[in-house]
């Protein structure tokens, strides 16, 4: 039995390319809400975003290999300074576990009863995995701000660890995995995110932050949680769930009203899995923000759900500030979508809200996935096709990834997929991690190629001033 008085929560380092750097900094708002509870139990907290902190100490680790943010020095810094009962980190990605299990490593030097804490996506999806590293002394499966609160109960001896939900820990040994069987129903029932925590003015003025930004002082928001879709692709089911979780229109307003009334937001990121999955529920925040005049400009940068939308649902959201609508389309063949990623969209619907989009003056972008399992060379085509029929000529593409939790992730091992030098550190999206017997991963980076160069001269031909945009921005990010 001990007391729990101070905790110290972190977003850990990054790992990138040195010549593609394919991370920026995003205000934590899982460790925004961890942090509130926190607060409300009567525990100290601090939030160091490791990445934000340190985002211009850059360290070549490996070959085109990049770490960026906090050294581990000045992490140790920070946690003898604190001196923190229980640490926490935040592991998104399990191509970024390394750098949060460095973390527990230097927790445990510095004080062995220090208690640590593994979250996020990674030790949800692999907790086997994360308490095979006996620095680790806690994982918490999906949503954790009811689970961390139980956890700090049973750690000062108020609550038996046994009857907690999606929880890890050890036992005399033996790894005992909890699973995650209930869900938080009414999420209005929860703090927003302790904004105060995450020195939210430092990401001020950053140019990328999960997407460009358009405004100096944004901020993310999370209005849902989890979908109801089986894309056979996404791991979000895995953390969040299959139901959809809606917060109130009026509490996502108070929230939107705080941030720009406390600290000044101009610009709103919708961080939703599916903001818009219920209509009326969308179009109750989307009239909200207009008639509370919060003049906010947004985007969803997971994009939204095309088979959700409508022209009046397209227009409240340009009147409410919406400035860029990124269909989350996947695929231009209807057989893959239905067979191969089994997303509820027909895409006869796609092109006229695409058209109607554009004519009410919103930028319009569409997320494509290409490289599933047993998808054809044609099929691709047919996605770049589609992409050019929509007069968008540089689509986000994202190449087929493995990622634990997914059901792509289970079809690979059991068909056989993987590459043979596959590991998890190849877990991102231009890894080019599976190979089929109707598409090799070196045919498949052909046919990528092939399409990408097939839009830019499209765009020449149909568009030439967004063309020289184009070439002219390729030219800039690789000098």
């Amino acid at each position: 039995m001990r007391r729990i008085r101070k905790a110290l929560l972190f977003i850990p380092p990054a790992i990138t390319f040195k010549d593609w750097i394919d991370i920026n900094p995003l205000p934590p708002l899982g460790l925004g809400y961890i942090g509130a509870v926190l607060e409300d139990s009567g525990i100290e907290v601090k939030i160091v975003d490791c990445l934000m902190e340190g985002w211009d100490n850059r360290v070549e680790i490996g070959k085109n290999l990049l770490r960026i943010g906090l050294s581990f020095e000045e992490i140790e810094n920070v946690i003898m300074a604190y001196g923190p009962d229980i640490i926490g980190v935040n592991n998104l990605f399990t191509k970024q576990r390394a750098n949060a299990h460095k973390i527990y490593e230097v927790a445990k030097t510095i004080d062995k009863g220090i208690i640590t804490i593994a979250g996020g996506a990674h030790p949800t999806v692999m907790p086997e995995l994360v308490l095979s590293d006996t620095k680790v002394d806690y994982v918490i499966l999906g949503e954790g701000e009811r689970a961390i609160v139980s956890l700090v109960r049973s750690i000062e001896g108020k609550q038996d660890i046994s009857g907690l939900d999606g929880v890890g820990y050890r036992s005399n040994g033996r790894l005992i995995i909890l699973p995650k069987t209930k869900f938080i129903e009414d999420l209005d029932s929860l703090p927003f995110p302790a904004m105060h925590l995450l020195n939210i003015e430092k990401y001020f003025g950053l140019k990328s932050s999960h997407g460009t930004r358009r405004k100096n002082k944004f901020s993310p928001i999370i209005t849902s949680r989890g979908c109801p879709a089986k894309c056979t692709f996404c791991s979000a089911s895995s953390v969040w769930g299959r139901g959809f979780r809606p917060r109130s229109p009026e509490n996502v307003i108070r929230e939107l009203k705080l941030l720009k009334t406390r600290y000044g937001i101009e610009e709103i990121m919708f961080e939703d899995d599916n903001l818009t999955l219920d209509p009326k529920r969308a179009e109750a925040i989307f009239d909200g923000i207009t008639r509370e005049k919060l003049n906010l400009e947004w985007d969803t940068p997971n994009g939204v759900a095309a088979w959700t939308l409508s022209e009046k649902l397209i227009y409240k959201m340009k009147q409410s500030g919406c400035r860029t609508i990124n269909f989350a389309i996947e695929s231009g063949n209807q057989y893959v979508l239905d067979n191969i990623i089994k997303k509820p969209l027909i895409l006869k619907k796609v092109k006229p809200l695409v058209k109607y989009a554009k004519k009410i003056g919103l930028n319009v972008g569409i997320f494509l996935v290409m490289g599933m399992p047993h998808e054809t060379a044609e099929q691709i085509w047919d996605s770049f096709r589609l992409a050019e029929e929509l007069g968008i000529f540089t689509p986000h593409i994202s190449v087929a990834t493995p990622y634990p939790g997914s059901e792509l992730y289970d079809i690979c091992r059991e068909e056989g997929l993987l590459r043979p030098d596959f590991s998890l550190d190849d877990l991102y999206i231009r890894s080019f991690s599976i190979s089929t017997p109707e598409l090799s991963n070196k045919q498949l980076k052909k046919t990528i190629s092939e399409g990408e160069k097939y839009l830019l001269f499209s765009s020449l031909k149909k568009k030439p001033f967004m063309f020289l945009r184009t070439l002219l921005g390729k030219f800039i990010k690789n000098k």
